[in-house]
């Protein structure tokens, strides 16, 4: 029988070649707040938290149990804490929120969903593996004072929990992606600044979206492997 894999923002960037890669492995379960009929599809804001309890609970009583849950749902967000254009002016206190929400909140959400529901009931014997995303700006980045917040957030939520949940016989392992050739990069680079990433990457390149999936791979596959960020990101 195949492992059931609970995917968040499945239809991302990054979450359409998760499910691609690993479809025919494994039974994926796609949440997102972009409808897509044609998978095991579950419509949800996971910034809200009774709507997303009320989905895992609908996904428990299909499945019954689930092995693991990936967790790519995310915003990237740019944007300087101080600019001047005329006058000083701050970081705008509706987008931060934004920000940590759909980043950090949404981890919390559904870190704690899946605990309550596939780690604390008779199925908790099995081992349960959660994979959240960071990013390579979590370091912290010049223009993105709430995104690189969030996803270091995310790493130390993910190395705690990784430390309270082995009792549970649960992994918790954190990938922190560089740049990689996908969507999201040409819709948040512009040509400049992808050619400085370029220049800064060792490598001199972005990633290869396979390389991304072979992290992950090696994440379900080691079994001993747990409380770590993964970082591929060519070296930056």
């Amino acid at each position: 029988m195949k492992k059931k894999i609970i995917l968040t923002g499945s239809e991302g960037s990054i979450g359409k070649y998760i499910y691609k890669s690993l479809n025919k492995k494994y039974k994926i379960i796609c949440i997102d707040k972009i409808k897509n009929l044609s998978r095991s599809f579950y419509f949800c804001d996971l910034t809200n938290f009774n709507q997303s309890s009320k989905i895992f609970n609908k996904i428990k009583k299909k499945y019954k149990t689930v092995d693991l849950i990936i967790n790519c749902a995310g915003k990237i967000h740019n944007e300087p804490f101080i600019r001047y254009n005329k006058k000083f002016s701050t970081h705008s206190i509706n987008n931060w929120n934004l920000t940590i929400n759909n980043n950090l909140k949404i981890t919390f959400n559904t870190n704690k969903l899946f605990v309550d529901n596939f780690c604390l009931n008779e199925y908790a014997s099995k081992e349960k593996l959660i994979i959240n995303f960071s990013s390579v700006n979590s370091k912290g980045i010049v223009g993105q004072a709430a995104y690189s917040s969030s996803k270091s957030a995310i790493e130390t939520f993910s190395k705690v929990l990784s430390k309270e949940l082995g009792v549970l016989n649960t992994r918790v392992v954190c990938i922190s992606p560089g740049y990689f050739d996908l969507e999201s990069t040409d819709k948040n680079l512009n040509k400049k600044i992808k050619e400085n990433v370029i220049r800064e990457t060792p490598l001199r390149r972005f990633g290869k979206v396979n390389e991304l999936i072979n992290g992950i791979n090696f994440v379900i596959q080691n079994k001993f492997y747990n409380g770590k960020i993964l970082k591929i990101d060519g070296g930056l």
